[in-house]
């Protein structure tokens, strides 16, 4: 059964390679009502993003006993996206968007360890930003009276400006909640921890692209880069709307990464690591610059790579040992040690080190901010880089290295080859991007064509060109595996007298003998003493929960309040049935 939906998942790729960016089809469904499925060179990017990823996970998924229930509701949802990105109008993008809302819905509501909390607050969020979205197609079509993409574009300019201005703000909330920027990011970390452990890559490395798409959409598409200078420009006295709206991705950015670090749980530092990392996209996403959008959508097809390589990762050893949280692991590399390599290159990647693909996306991003003199968004992107360090670090010692903390653990084998392929390809896809970064180049520049911005300079697969400098990603990789073989070389020639410890918790030569409970792993409160720092400590602290636990119990009131008027009580209902009336008849006296 898994093979029959492995072969369903390639089948789109061949779809989308059949017509070779010539896809243009249409439906009508009545005279004012059409849906239409165009291929873009933005939305060709986003949908071989989206079905690849899901293809490798649908490949570790064959040593789960999955319904065909489950495997149906992927599929769906894997359709669902290809019209997101493929939509010509907004009426086939908002079906494709409600349709990835709820298969997504059910499949997170079939894990073991969801809760009723956690999907009340998947499906509010996703009603919120729904509700965003319908709220500014129907807008958009009373002044344009077309959902046509083109036609919406080519008609904003004439709109007033409150509205240009209602329509950028709705359109973002949307987009702005599914990417889990920070203060709508309330469902972002129970829903991915809690999600089915596979199933939470998809949710962080594609579903959360799809907020992606829809700013690159509006922003470069719908309304561009140009005009909104314009615009913000007005309104915020010549401020850029890139400084405005890089401001938002900065601050998601540093106050997330410092979330992650102090988490115990594996995949809620990794849920937090995403909306870290998305902060950087959406940071340079409104630059309008070619190097600013350049290196969003470099950094958003490394970002797809390394969060599927750290998920699977995770979901490997959680499905092994049974244990999801650092203070609970440990010592895993002597019995998992290809687990261990392939988690050590996605941290590398995710810290934007040399010599993978991380770096030339980060290096894109930090020059795009020096170009467009952005400083203190630039100080804030590499103080968000730095720190991110700290949860890198935790990553791969929380679960590998330090001691074990149970018994269990010494006893445990490698992963199954279903979790260690697609993990062995996307390890291979960061070598690959960061010894040839120029390579993107000509997927990106079509894209940049597309949002009249200026094309990359192209001067080989190798080089990785910016508006301030340049590297060779060939070069840096030949030196670092050399620097690599060189170290291990001289290592192995080493002869270490120390004897290996057959009983690794036979430490009672120590003084004393520690207890069953006794954590011996330095993952245990790591991050901890971050709250002696000030400005840290006021991050950690603060909680979107207070603002959203006080608005539900607000809500709740309200309710009360409402259903004590309607019901149960005929004088309070006429007089609100009178009040209603007299409210209509004042309305239509002085229109």
């Amino acid at each position: 059964m898994n093979s029959i939906f492995l072969l369903l998942n390639i089948l789109p790729i061949l779809f989308l390679y059949q017509f070779g960016g010539d896809l243009h089809v249409s439906f009508s469904l009545t005279k004012d009502f059409t849906l239409s499925l165009i291929q873009t060179p933005l939305g060709t990017f986003f949908a071989y993003l989206s079905l690849i990823s899901f293809l490798l996970v649908t490949v570790s998924q064959k040593s789960k006993k999955l319904s065909c229930n489950y495997y149906a509701l992927q599929l769906l949802l894997s359709f669902a996206m290809l019209i997101i990105v493929l939509a010509g109008d907004f009426i086939t993008f908002f079906i494709g968007w409600e349709i990835m809302t709820w298969s997504s819905y059910f499949i997170i509501s079939k894990s073991n360890n969801i809760d009723i909390k956690s999907l009340q607050k998947y499906i509010l969020f996703s009603l919120a930003s729904a509700f965003s979205l319908i709220a500014a197609i129907v807008i958009s079509y009373s002044f344009a009276n077309s959902f046509d993409f083109a036609t919406i574009s080519a008609s904003f300019k004439s709109m007033p400006f409150d509205i240009q201005l209602t329509l950028i703000i709705l359109f973002s909330l949307s987009f702005f909640t599914k990417a889990g920027v920070i203060g709508l990011h309330y469902w972002v970390v129970d829903t991915y921890s809690k999600a089915p452990d596979l199933f939470s890559s998809i949710l962080s490395a594609v579903m959360s692209k799809m907020g992606i798409y829809g700013l690159f959409l509006i922003y470069g598409n719908i309304v561009g880069y140009q005009e909104l200078k314009i615009m913000f420009g007005t309104i915020l006295n010549g401020t850029d709307f890139g400084y405005t709206l890089a401001w938002i991705g900065v601050a998601t950015s540093i106050i997330a990464t410092f979330k992650a670090i102090t988490q115990d749980e594996v995949k809620r530092l990794l849920a937090y690591s995403s909306i870290a990392q998305l902060g950087y996209i959406i940071a340079v996403i409104g630059f309008g610059t070619t190097y600013g959008v350049a290196g969003a959508l470099y950094h958003t097809l490394i970002h797809t790579i390394i969060k599927l390589l750290l998920f699977i990762n995770v979901a490997a050893i959680i499905a092994q040992t049974g244990k999801n949280r650092f203070s609970e692991l440990g010592g895993l590399i002597y019995r998992t040690p290809v687990s261990f390599v392939m988690l050590l290159i996605g941290i590398i990647g995710l810290a934007g080190m040399p010599p993978l693909g991380g770096f030339a996306s980060k290096f894109m991003m930090y020059n795009a901010a020096i170009n467009t003199k952005f400083a203190l968004i630039l100080i804030g992107m590499l103080f968000s880089g730095a720190a991110s360090f700290l949860y890198c670090y935790k990553l791969v010692y929380g679960i590998y290295l330090g001691h074990p903390t149970s018994k269990g653990l010494e006893t445990q084998k490698e992963v199954p080859l279903s979790y260690l392929i697609p993990q062995i390809i996307l390890a291979l896809l960061l070598v690959l991007t960061g010894a040839f970064p120029g390579a993107f180049v000509k997927v990106i520049n079509p894209i940049l064509t597309q949002f009249s911005l200026k094309a990359l300079p192209y001067d080989g697969v190798g080089i990785m060109d910016s508006a301030v400098g340049n590297f060779n990603g060939l070069f840096i990789m030949s030196a670092f595996v050399a620097f690599f073989v060189l170290i291990l070389l001289l290592i192995s020639r080493i002869k270490s007298k120390a004897k290996n410890n057959i009983n690794r918790f036979d430490i009672s030569y120590c003084g004393e003998v520690p207890s069953k409970d006794t954590s011996l792993h330095y993952g245990f409160g790591f991050g901890t003493e971050l709250h002696r720092i000030k400005f840290v400590n006021a991050i950690l602290k603060r909680s979107t929960a207070t603002f959203y636990d006080a608005l539900a119990l607000q809500t709740k009131r309200s309710s009360e309040l409402l259903s004590r008027m309607y019901y149960g009580n005929i004088h309070n209902t006429m007089i609100i049935i009178l009040l209603f009336f007299s409210a209509l008849f004042f309305i239509g006296v002085n229109s």
